[in-house]
């Protein structure tokens, strides 16, 4: 028989294809790629909302080409098997794909696999089933539900605030509760009234070894008081007896875990970082990324515990390793127990799992992992990026498997004036478990032992007593790993879409990743020294931050109008409450008209209370008016002259307080920017100099790009967020690639400039020579441009033709 393969992505068609046709001698497979989605719900007039929320779906115009391509295929095989992504999405691709086609989605066989490897794809071919239509109507549900909300409620913001917004204006049912975490967060820091505080350090013992008082002084004369005290005070030092500390190792990845630790360690986007992932999985190297199950196969804990037994010794393996083996019937169980031990543990990255959220898990795939954990670097050819973040989840899973890392901890105390305490806490390893993968760790700790010799009720005399001024009270604004954990947190969206809500806030303007300069103060630290008092004055800076979320003044005057007039729907328990929802629709506990039905009453609801709102605007003076213009907000500078009324528009300081502008608090001269003065009348701006060029950014019709001398650049990775929110320093490793750049495919990979017109450029780190491969029948063979077609294609055809 002759069966078609149909996937989502045309860099797995080839492997999946090899796979296939290798192990089975009787049958022929060919691979084709629907490239995502096929069909699309274009607005609400595709619902039929009074016929139990029928909808009528079109075939997105991009894919009519690629559709047709496929359409001619399937009249020559026997037989079709859908091997969409195995989630809810892949699950509505299916289905789709049946309705555009022809084929019945009751008969037509579904093959699922979460990792792109021989035996994965051999034992699901083997093994089809049908397509899961509950899965589906979760999929349908959920895009109803977005439109629902979305269309319903963005025209009233393109009402009252601005219908020209370069990018556009939005409300969204995650969109807007993830923007709210970010409004509120703000509000907190607004609130805070930082103060002064002394935190103390004495140094003792002939080591020099630094001791920190338990108990903080807020004014110079408290602490005064505490050094003269000092002076005469006889110090007195205790140890405790060691304490055995074990330290669990990480719990698996999943989707939200792996992009917090991308962020935290890597430096890398929620975005880029699912980009890098679907690479490696697309790639056989992990298994897929999007889950919620932190539960590994029997077949890779098996292959791990051997793993481990090699490199190491059997005493590395996890007693407890048979816990995260998929389906484990105590698991649950283990999840929602406390600890009960005799001694202090210390898990690394944990956090309290309840029975609600671990009920929540959908459990559709294993953990993020490695396809094969004896691979433990990649080949030379994979993108430097990709060979990290591999490295990441290799370390990840390994460690998860292994026992746990056991210490000895000694605390020692030194007595104190006014009952306060010096306090030194101590570990030595005595088995590094986990923590021998990475090797972080010193198994010579002369303090330690140092300490332990020390008679217990000795008289101790001070080196140095060290108080230093620090600024209580400060909150920080989110990271984008902060934000991800607490929209897993609060249940808003799913592991799949917490990276496009990170990225979506950040596109409409609404939030900007930058840096806080913090404030200076002129602090005064104190010094004890040979029973003598000094005081030290220096200018410290407080509340410095890089890379942060900031909430723009348009996301400010956004929320507050959705908080104000929407609040039931974007609160997050109700969010929360749609998501259980979607999940119970998966597991045909609820029908989609139900739940539907509900959210769209509510959205009506609150429309109807809706009078005719003015635009939101904020009058400065007679002449000057505070409004949302097509990038951002401006003055709107009125004048007559010569009878006539001249307008003209005047850019805003950034970091304006909205909230002053709105109560009148300030005057047109503190709010306009005179190093800027005229609105920016077309979609770029120089960001600054590079060798002597003007470095522009734009906007064209492929997303960002800059240009230098008669050089450009694509930012892609920078998404479609708005030009002023981009800096220099976002764009200076761009400058630095080259200039003979055209486009960027990978690290590895590029299409450059050349005398006789444009090549592929291929080098990897370790290749001495660059290899070049010609373009000259990429047209003919994809009637696309190079230039500017979807970058699966580029990548794709390069793949096939050269493989590389």
């Amino acid at each position: 028989m002759k069966y078609l393969v149909i996937v989502e992505s045309p860099s797995k068609c080839k492997k999946i294809e090899k796979y296939l046709n290798d192990n089975d001698d009787l049958n022929i497979y060919e691979v084709v790629a629907t490239m995502g989605h096929i069909t699309e719900l274009k607005s609400l007039k595709n619902i039929d909302i009074e016929n139990n929320f029928k909808c009528t779906y079109e075939l997105i115009e991009s894919k009519k080409k690629n559709t047709e391509i496929i359409r001619k295929k399937i009249k020559t095989v026997d037989e079709v098997l859908l091997s969409c992504d195995n989630d809810r999405e892949g699950e509505g691709i299916a289905f789709f794909v049946c309705q555009v086609f022809n084929l019945d989605p009751f008969k037509t066989k579904r093959i699922v696999f979460n990792e792109i490897t021989e035996s994965a794809i051999v034992t699901a071919a083997k093994s089809p089933r049908n397509i899961d239509m509950n899965l589906v109507y979760a999929q349908q549900a959920r895009q109803i539900l977005d439109l629902l909300v979305g269309f319903k409620i963005t025209p009233i913001l393109w009402d009252v605030i601005t219908k020209h917004s370069a990018n556009s204006l939005s409300a969204g049912r995650c969109q807007t509760p993830a923007l709210k975490l970010i409004y509120e967060n703000q509000l907190d820091i607004n609130k805070i009234e930082e103060r002064k505080a002394y935190n103390t350090i004495g140094y003792f013992t002939n080591q020099n070894i630094p001791f920190e008082l338990n108990k903080q002084f807020e004014t110079e004369d408290d602490i005064k008081d505490f050094l003269h005290g000092t002076t005469t005070f006889t110090h007195i030092y205790s140890c405790s007896q060691p304490i055995k500390v074990y330290k669990s190792p990480p719990q698996p990845f999943i989707t939200s875990t792996l992009q917090q630790t991308a962020s935290n360690e890597l430096h890398y986007s929620p975005k880029e970082t699912m980009r890098l992932c679907q690479n490696l999985y697309e790639g056989g190297y992990i298994t897929y990324m999007r889950t919620d199950s932190k539960t590994y196969s029997k077949e890779f804990v098996d292959s791990t515990k051997e793993y481990i037994s090699r490199t190491y010794e059997d005493k590395y393996i996890n007693k407890n390793i048979h816990l995260i083996i998929g389906g484990a019937k105590e698991r649950d169980e283990l999840l929602n127990q406390p600890s009960i031990s005799t001694t202090k543990k210390v898990t690394k990255g944990s956090k309290k799992v309840n029975k609600k959220e671990n009920n929540l898990c959908q459990d559709a795939h294993e953990a993020i992992r490695p396809t094969n954990i004896s691979l433990k670097e990649l080949p030379d050819n994979i993108d430097s990026k990709e060979k990290r973040m591999y490295k990441l989840i290799w370390e990840n899973s390994l460690e998860s498997c292994m026992s746990d890392a056991e210490f000895y901890s000694i605390t020692a105390n030194i007595s104190a004036f006014q009952n306060a305490k010096f306090t030194y806490i101590s570990e030595l390893i005595d088995f590094p478990g986990w923590k021998i993968v990475s090797k972080k760790y010193s198994t010579d700790n002369k303090e330690h032992q140092y300490l332990k010799t020390i008679r217990q009720n000795e008289v101790t005399l001070y080196k140095k007593i060290f108080s230093k001024v620090s600024l209580k009270g400060l909150k920080p604004h989110y990271t984008e790993a902060r934000l991800v954990q607490l929209l897993e947190e609060k249940g808003i969206g799913r592991p799949s879409t917490f990276s496009s809500l990170v990225d979506k806030i950040q596109e409409r303007g609404y939030v900007k990743k930058d840096s806080i300069i913090g404030k200076e103060i002129v602090c005064k630290d104190f010094e004890l020294y040979n029973n003598e008092i000094f005081e030290i004055t220096i200018k410290r800076e407080f509340g410095n931050e890089k890379n942060k979320l900031i909430i723009q003044p348009l996301g400010i005057i956004v929320m507050e109008f959705l908080e104000n007039n929407f609040s039931e729907i974007f609160n997050y328990e109700y969010t929360r409450s749609m998501e259980d929802d979607l999940d119970k629709i998966s597991k045909g506990e609820k029908s989609l008209t139900e739940l539907c039905s509900i959210c769209n009453l509510q959205v009506d609801s609150l429309i109807s209370k809706l009078k005719d709102k003015p635009k939101i605007e904020y009058k400065i003076d007679d002449n000057n008016t505070y409004i949302i213009g097509k990038y951002g907000p401006v003055i709107k500078c009125s004048n007559t002259v010569n009878g006539k009324e001249e307008i003209i528009f005047k850019s805003v300081k950034k970091d304006i307080d909205v909230h002053k502008i709105e109560n009148g608090s300030l005057k047109i001269q503190e709010i306009v920017d005179d190093k800027n003065n005229t609105e920016i009348k077309n979609s770029s701006y120089i960001l600054g100099k590079y060798n002597d060029q003007d470095v522009i950014i734009k906007k064209g019709k492929f997303g960002l790009y800059i240009t230098w001398g008669g050089n450009t650049k694509n930012l892609k990775e920078l998404g479609n967020r708005p030009i002023e929110n981009i800096s220099f320093e976002d764009i200076k490793k761009y400058l630095e690639e080259g200039s003979n750049m055209v486009r960027e495919i990978n690290t590895n990979i590029s299409i450059r400039k050349g005398p006789k017109g444009d090549y592929v450029f291929y080098k990897t780190l370790k290749m001495k020579k660059p290899q070049f491969f010609s373009l000259l029948n990429f047209n003919k063979d994809c009637k696309e441009d190079y230039k500017s077609c979807n970058i699966t294609i580029l990548k794709s055809w390069i793949k096939d033709r050269y493989d590389i």
